[in-house]
């Protein structure tokens, strides 16, 4: 097996966020990137462990209009952080 690994294929995504998280990720970007660091490739693996996490939240748990233990589930409330 080699230690080359193939670039991959990538695209942009825009979203949202608070304004002071903007700032913490572009000055940990600049720290990152001055230390020799790619905060991109970081933040792209923790974005995979995240997809993998919600995606085994949402297949067990329960839909609207699902019954559970003989009743309707309702959509949940709760936040997510």
């Amino acid at each position: 097996m080699g230690v080359l690994k193939r670039k991959q294929e990538s695209e942009a995504i825009t979203f949202k966020l608070p304004a002071a998280l903007k700032r913490e990720i572009e000055q940990l970007r600049s720290r990152a990137a001055d230390a020799g660091f790619d905060l991109g490739e970081t933040i792209t693996a923790a974005m995979w462990r995240l997809c993998k996490q919600i995606k085994a939240e949402l297949e067990g748990a329960p839909r609207p209009g699902r019954k559970l233990n003989g009743r309707v589930s309702e959509p949940s409330t709760e936040k997510l952080q």
